[in-house]
């Protein structure tokens, strides 16, 4: 009884992940290529939100998220570095009308204002 169960569990796993799994979810694709090109230490959050995808990033350790939160220029310059290239898979799965948008956190606070905007303009 308990191998025409497994059998079972396994015929529903594979029938399932031919049904949801066509399309790769937007929100693990983008965390998988943030975190590939952050820094190993450094928290990465990702999820809908208005319609694009808002990505919050957590600088660790905490000196440096300080020191970036304190230079806008370089905090900006940095997330600017993280946006995924034209090239990279996460386009491919949004609208024309969606985006990608970098936030950094620090301290349990998020800068709003200090959010990168990754799609080129035009």
């Amino acid at each position: 009884m308990n191998g025409s169960r497994i059998a079972a569990l396994a015929l529903l796993a594979a029938t399932a992940s031919d049904v949801f799994g066509q399309q790769p979810d937007a929100v693990v694709t983008l965390t998988r290529e943030l975190k590939a090109r952050a820094p190993a230490q450094w928290q990465v959050r990702v999820r809908w939100r208005d319609g694009a995808l808002l990505a919050s990033i957590t600088p660790m350790p905490y000196d440096t998220a300080f020191q970036l939160w304190y230079q806008p220029q370089k905090l900006h310059d940095t997330l600017t570095e993280l946006c995924p290239r034209s090239d990279e898979e996460i386009w491919t799965m949004l609208k024309s009308d969606q985006n990608v948008i970098l936030e950094p956190t620090v301290g349990g606070k998020s800068g709003v204002e200090l959010r990168v905007n990754c799609r080129a303009p035009g």
